[in-house]
């Protein structure tokens, strides 16, 4: 597992990879190896996504009748959804790669989507952690939700247009796959799985 000081490094090389900046290529680790250790990621994000899972944890008490039971099989089912949500997008795009003929960018595209997935899910949990300390804040943290939402698939579609050298119709495109995919089905799995209120 990458200590803080080689996620932080990798983290440092897709932000200038953001900013267009070729050196970033230089900071992350491109090789087979590199991309296997991207999936570390996940585990780095887990005490981002207990922020949220906590956060909603409440919000669906809040909209249940009382009594409703949301124990550790509740967070198991939003622990499901999240590793399939992350996933869902990473095996779309390697299956169409040799459809769309992307596939020499294919090891670069997705070892920098998962570091920069630190970073975007750090930043989610954010109007999360509002609206848990400050449950008043409600309204304010959901527009502070928009607002990172919107400022992640802008920064995604950076991140993807330099590592698909800069074909900005193809990473429009691989920024959607990224993005619908697993809203549609983490809704769906919401709705199977029992985690929305109502």
């Amino acid at each position: 597992m990458p200590w803080l000081d080689e996620v932080l490094h990798y983290i440092n090389g897709v932000y200038l990879l953001v900013r267009q900046k070729q050196e970033g290529f230089g900071w992350l680790d491109l090789t087979p190896r590199g991309l296997a250790r991207s999936f570390w990621s996940f585990v780095w994000c887990l005490p981002a996504f207990a922020v949220i899972w906590a956060s909603w944890r409440l919000y669906y008490i809040a909209g249940m009748p009382a009594g409703t039971a949301a124990g550790p099989v509740f967070l198991v089912k939003l622990l499901v959804i999240d590793v399939l949500g992350w996933l869902l997008p990473l095996a779309l795009v390697t299956a169409l790669a040799p459809v769309l003929g992307y596939g020499k960018h294919l090891l670069v595209l997705l070892t920098a989507s998962n570091w920069i997935s630190v970073p975007f899910t750090y930043a989610a949990a954010l109007p999360f952690a509002l609206s848990l300390i400050l449950p008043a804040t409600a309204p304010f943290a959901g527009l502070l939700l928009y607002a990172v939402f919107g400022a992640s698939v802008m920064l995604q579609f950076r991140l993807l247009w330099m590592c698909l050298g800069k074909q900005t119709l193809l990473s429009a495109a691989i920024t959607a796959l990224f993005v619908l995919p697993p809203m549609i089905v983490g809704q769906e799995l919401q709705r199977l799985l029992g985690t929305l209120p109502g």
